[in-house]
């Protein structure tokens, strides 16, 4: 920007400045022109005509005429250019016959002519003014007056005021491109101020542009603004998602090596099709874990569709895949089930059910207790407890916090009741921890 407008002021001021320079040199020879002209007058003042013969005084009032080498020089011609008469001044002046002759052909009595002719010093001005004398007999005598002027005064003041001409400009020039790139430093420094803004957020020092910017470019920040947090947003729902599907698939694999520990090697073929169907449905269990975390990965955290959904078919399904992975502790289930409908998706409702159910199954001793109520006044209730450690009132908080485990004797990555809460919190319901009465932990989800 900065070249581009030190180019064009350039351009403009040169064009300006030839047009000052040549006005000003038109004007110059206008001056000279009248000057010259104020000298044929002052000769014709002084002229005297007698017995047909032209007579000029020895001195003339005007004493560059009078010297010689003064560059002003007067002559007098007849009617076919005959010299009648020069100053002192033009004794050593030597002019062409072609030179001569533009002198006075052509011009008519009562004319001016100016123009400049060439010498053996250089170029002067010549004026020529042509007068009819009236002679005592009543005839009429023709003189061509002609001044000429030397051009080096000329030469010398258009040569001054050309240097003062362009050195002015050129001051102008150094001024002005220092000022323009003056307020174009002020005017782009909040640029620059949002350049080393975005350098600190790649290198990571600040989370969003929050500095004081000019209503011009605002815009763009907020816009900034708004792309970073979707990116950041972006990236951290990919992160969850992938925390998510590690831990939906845990149970899923559990199962899958339990059936296969248990076949051992005096399998028959009623085993074997029962592993094929575990395995079938496991399998089926994992595309649909798979495909749900995916879809959350790139939806964006609107509402889910509502479809009726029946709760106890789901309760009594994980509840069995629950002993084949526990089978070892025997675990004792007591489920207590209204005809309960959750309106959402179903895979909200499998992941929610399946990480209360699992948390129990994990850290239960041998009891774990399944509730789930819909009173039409409070919505629906799901209540998880067991009979294990539970959970310190000073850690109910922090243990519904992605990764956050208070047992690291157990395998997990403690984002379950996590998981649990963020889906709670997708349908406007929450989860609250508390003290079981079978002496382990009791989790309630209320959904409305």
């Amino acid at each position: 920007m900065l070249i581009t407008a030190t180019l064009v002021l350039i351009l403009f001021l040169g064009m300006m400045g030839a047009v000052i320079d040549q006005a000003f040199t038109r004007s110059a020879e206008e001056g000279v022109s009248k000057r010259l002209m104020i000298h044929v007058y002052g000769l014709l003042a002084v002229t005297e005509v007698e017995r047909g013969q032209l007579v000029m005084p020895d001195m003339l009032q005007e004493p560059g005429f009078n010297t010689l080498g003064s560059g002003l020089y007067g002559l007098v011609l007849d009617d076919v250019g005959v010299e009648l008469w020069r100053s002192a001044s033009a004794l050593d002046l030597r002019l062409a016959a072609s030179d001569r002759e533009s002198l006075y052909l052509g011009l008519d009595p009562g004319t001016e002519r100016f123009g400049q002719l060439p010498t053996q010093d250089g170029s002067i001005f010549y004026k020529a003014y042509q007068v009819l004398w009236q002679k005592p007999d009543a005839g009429l005598v023709p003189f061509t007056f002609v001044v000429l002027q030397s051009m080096a005064p000329f030469e010398s003041e258009i040569s001054g005021f050309s240097n003062n001409l362009w050195g002015w400009l050129l001051g102008v020039v150094i001024v002005l491109v220092v000022l323009q790139w003056t307020v174009m430093n002020w005017g782009l420094a909040p640029l620059q101020a949002l350049a080393r803004d975005l350098k600190a957020i790649e290198d990571g020092e600040r989370p969003l542009l929050d500095g004081d910017y000019p209503r011009e470019i605002q815009g763009v920040t907020r816009n900034l603004n708004l792309l970073l947090s979707s990116e950041r947003q972006q990236r951290e729902r990919y992160r969850t998602t992938m925390g998510d599907l590690a831990h939906s698939l845990k149970t899923p694999l559990a199962i899958l090596r339990g059936a296969s520990s248990a076949l051992g090697v005096d399998a028959n073929a009623e085993k074997i099709q029962a592993m094929q169907g575990t395995v079938e449905e496991q399998v089926a269990r994992m595309d649909e874990i798979v495909a749900y975390q995916l879809e959350r990965a790139v939806t964006s955290s609107a509402a889910p569709l509502k479809q009726p959904i029946a709760i106890e078919p789901l309760v009594m399904k994980l509840i069995s895949a629950m002993k084949k992975v526990y089978r070892d502790k025997g675990l004792e289930f007591d489920v207590q089930l209204d005809r309960a409908i959750f309106a959402g998706d179903e895979r909200d409702l499998m992941e929610l059910l399946g990480n209360l159910i699992d948390n129990a199954c994990k850290y239960g001793r041998s009891k774990v207790k399944v509730q789930v109520r819909q009173p039409q006044a409070e919505g629906l209730l799901i209540v998880i407890e067991d009979d294990g450690p539970g959970i310190n009132n000073a850690d109910r908080a922090r243990v519904l916090g992605r990764g956050a485990r208070l047992d690291l004797q157990q395998a997990g990555q403690g984002i379950g009741l996590a998981v649990v809460g963020e889906i709670a919190s997708r349908y406007g319901g929450e989860i609250v921890v508390q003290v079981s009465s079978l002496g382990g932990a009791r989790l309630v989800v209320s959904l409305p």
